[in-house]
């Protein structure tokens, strides 16, 4: 037995969670590992200054997510970990991916299965769900979501949510509800790429920001917003895509302050993977009546499951809906039940806590392979932001780097219009289908470094 105390810091979330969630992390980072007892439940309980039910409910909810195992007078214990990481049969072997930005295998498969099996014996949801739905969808399955993200510091109404094809979707029902042809959207200079199809197919101008360590600087936000007159402005704040920084809740209170005065609104992207417990307060519920949170579940569970939602407040959501109708009228009741499933079972808290695990892993490898190299990233991030060396030109590297059998992505696939693009690269840790696949393409990627341009990739 251990007797492990985990720091509690404070936070909005119930002290079990917190509890729960640092065992989850001690067990990512290797200070319990699989076997391991942990301390009986009054002695932690003393130790934290909390009630023995906390306790006793911490351990109930890591049992639930697996990551420990109850032995019945004996204690509970680390679980051993599956085998893993689970290998992807349609991985191409021929080249080395570290462009692609999409949860890694793991227990997914088999969580799909069995919930297709508990709907396939329901016969009163499938008679529901095979009939035409209105465009906010089943109250039940909103109602679902609704609560899971009151309990991750995002407190919303079954009323407020909508769902959506995914990430994508979202944000162009959220351009397609708030602007109109010729208006201009502000995001950050270097950004996720879709923001710009969007724009692009909505017939908007779209305009980037300068950005700092902490995100968008507040004095370009104030001159854009002078010169331009802007409806909307889009945000990665979390893990900020690409440049892996998060906006500290001081820089978010002055953004907020700005876009009150000029009648801003915010679209929240919150789609790319990490812990709760890592994440700053959101737009949302820092200022509900000005933003439109966006997420999604294909991003931080599978890539094919076409699912997101949205989450915004009377006359924004009266305006989604509008424009969700327009769009496709309504989400496929069966594809959300699939997800609400776990949602209420836990295994989507499952799969974080696997998830969880596995992006630290890979972190480690990164800090092994890569140990020197100016690197921007998040602990648990699916991405990490390299600098380059002086003698390499981004989109030439990345050349260089494809003609090794490299997959990688420059600066410059997202920059904004003509915002200046850095020397700077994308790697994305969590592509490669097992560590040691990883290892090799980390290895690769420092080989490439080490070189020089060839003399035909040099410009005269």
């Amino acid at each position: 037995m251990t007797m492990w105390q985990p720091e509690l810091k404070p936070s909005s979330l119930a002290k079990y969670k917190q509890v729960a969630d640092a065992i989850d992390e001690a067990v990512a980072s290797g200070a319990l590992k699989a076997g391991e007892k942990l301390p009986p439940q009054r002695r932690l309980a003393d130790a934290l200054g909390v009630t023995i039910g906390t306790i006793t409910r911490s351990y109930a909810e890591a049992e639930r997510r697996g990551t420990v195992v109850a032995r019945v007078g004996s204690g509970t214990y680390i679980k051993q970990a599956e085998p893993g990481p689970y290998v992807m049969l349609t991985a191409d072997d021929s080249r080395y991916d570290l462009r692609s930005s999409k949860a890694p295998a793991g227990p997914q498969g088999d969580l799909m299965a069995q919930a297709l099996m508990e709907i396939a014996g329901d016969r009163q949801l499938l008679a529901t769900c095979l009939d035409y739905q209105p465009e906010t969808g089943l109250k039940h399955q909103r109602q679902q979501l609704a609560d899971w993200l009151s309990g991750r510091n995002l407190v919303c109404s079954a009323d407020e949510v909508l769902f959506t094809y995914g990430g994508q979707h979202g944000i162009s029902l959220s351009l397609q509800a708030t602007c109109r042809s010729g208006d201009t959207v502000l995001c950050e200079g270097l950004s996720f790429p879709g923001i710009a199809l969007a724009c692009q197919e909505q017939q908007l101008k779209c305009h980037g920001l300068a950005m700092d360590d902490q995100g968008v600087l507040p004095q370009a936000l104030i001159s854009a917003c002078q010169q331009y007159n802007p409806r909307v402005i889009y945000l990665t704040s979390q893990v900020q895509n690409p440049s892996c920084v998060q906006m500290p809740l001081s820089r978010k209170l002055e953004l907020i302050a700005i876009c009150r005065q000029y009648q801003l609104l915010i679209l929240d992207d919150d789609v790319q993977f990490l812990p709760e417990s890592e994440k700053v307060s959101s737009f949302y519920l820092l200022a509900p009546e000005l933003t439109i949170y966006i997420s999604s579940f294909s991003k931080s569970f599978s890539g094919g499951l076409r699912l997101g939602y949205l989450v915004a407040r009377d006359r924004l959501r009266s305006d989604l809906r509008k424009s969700l109708r327009a769009s496709c009228w309504t989400i496929p009741p069966v594809m959300v039940e699939l997800v609400c499933r776990w949602l209420t079972s836990g295994k989507m808290a499952e799969q974080e806590a696997w998830l969880t695990r596995e992006m630290l892993a890979r972190h480690r490898i990164l800090q092994k392979e890569l140990a020197g190299y100016p690197l921007t990233t998040l602990p648990y991030a699916f991405n990490a932001w390299l600098s380059l060396p002086e003698h390499w030109r981004a989109v030439d590297f990345v050349q260089h780097a494809l003609a090794k059998g490299l997959l990688l992505r420059a600066a410059e696939s997202y920059a904004i219009g003509r915002f200046p693009a850095p020397q700077n690269i994308r790697i994305s840790l969590c592509a490669p289908r097992s560590h040691e696949r990883l290892k090799q393409a980390l290895l690769l990627l420092k080989q490439c470094l080490e070189d020089t341009p060839a003399s035909d990739e040099l410009v005269m």
